[in-house]
């Protein structure tokens, strides 16, 4: 494992895909009107709605946990940069990863060849021969008008990520949780939080459950985040953090990469992160997923691979829970 920064690993516990689906029938009841969860064999994700670099999820998974907030917040690190396309083979390996690594999830982008800070949504696929197919995006927010909200597709030449990332990697297609709810109950909590909250009924502290995927947001806008250009005065609070975000109100469908973690096993962990795009027909818009904002009329369809392992890269020496909304 020769890589310039402190890995860690820790092992799921194994739990299987069916009680993971029967706890998530029997507790999304209580969150959303409507609830179908099924375990599936992956739709070809590479295909439309989805167009995206793998042609499926749920082989052998690992989340992989990169940075930190602290290295955002309260000042930025401008050191701490991470190019995926190396990091991930180095950090979980190549043996359980015969066709390469898929990886998928959120984090903070390569603000080097961007000229600023941004959202990075990662979605990228690496051969075993080192080729790159790259269809992550980022979006930017750069100018003082609060409507500016611009995003890029990255080159498959771009795999550079920073400070922060939270991706799933996959070794190939096989079943995944095939989530579908509507008529949200409570409009004051989101889709990620449900699930581990679902999650958490089920299983114990000291079975936490990892899981990575995408979902989609439908007939019902979303509220998101974009952060704008490094802060030069330090962001010491959550309300200094709202503050230097953008906020936008962007509508459906859009689809989200996400992360999720039941219960942090002591690595320091941001146990929910998902970041997505729209994927109608306008202006293309992109961010950090936070909510929708029409409970009632809402419809979510998620697919999630179930995590073996969690690898943590370069955590964070120093420490805190400043801005992980």
């Amino acid at each position: 494992m020769a890589t310039k920064f402190p890995v860690e690993e820790f092992v799921l516990p194994s739990v299987d895909i069916e009680d993971i689906c029967k706890a998530l029938n029997e507790n999304l009841k209580a969150y959303f009107q409507n609830v179908d969860v099924n375990v599936v064999d992956c739709p070809n994700l590479a295909e439309p709605p989805y167009n995206l670099a793998t042609n499926g999820i749920g082989g052998y998974c690992v989340i992989a946990d990169i940075g930190g907030v602290p290295y955002l917040i309260p000042l930025v690190q401008r050191d701490k940069v991470y190019d995926l396309r190396t990091l991930i083979p180095e950090c979980v390996g190549a043996d359980k990863f015969p066709e390469g690594w898929y990886i998928s999830g959120a984090g903070a982008g390569p603000f080097k060849s961007q000229g600023s800070n941004c959202e990075l949504i990662v979605n990228m696929y690496l051969s075993p021969d080192d080729k790159v197919v790259n269809r992550s995006k980022v979006a930017l927010t750069s100018s003082q008008n609060e409507t500016d909200l611009t995003v890029k597709t990255l080159s498959d030449t771009e795999t550079d990520s920073s400070l922060l990332v939270n991706v799933l990697v996959s070794s190939g297609a096989g079943k995944v949780l095939d989530i579908k709810v509507s008529h949200k109950l409570d409009p004051a909590t989101n889709f990620t939080t449900i699930l581990r909250d679902c999650l958490n009924k089920k299983f114990t502290a000291s079975t936490p459950v990892g899981l990575g995927g995408l979902f989609t947001v439908d007939r019902a806008p979303t509220k998101i985040h974009v952060m704008r250009d490094f802060s030069t005065k330090p962001l010491l609070t959550d309300n200094d953090v709202e503050e230097w975000l953008k906020f936008f109100r962007v509508e459906p469908p859009f689809m989200s990469q996400s992360i999720l973690v039941s219960t942090d096993p002591g690595l320091d962990l941001r146990v929910e992160h998902s970041h997505g795009w729209t994927t109608h027909s306008g202006p293309a818009q992109a961010g950090h997923y936070h909510y929708d904002t029409a409970p009632q009329d809402v419809q979510y369809h998620g697919i999630y691979a179930v995590a073996s392992k969690i690898v943590r890269i370069d955590r964070p020496k120093e420490t805190h829970n400043i801005g992980r909304d």
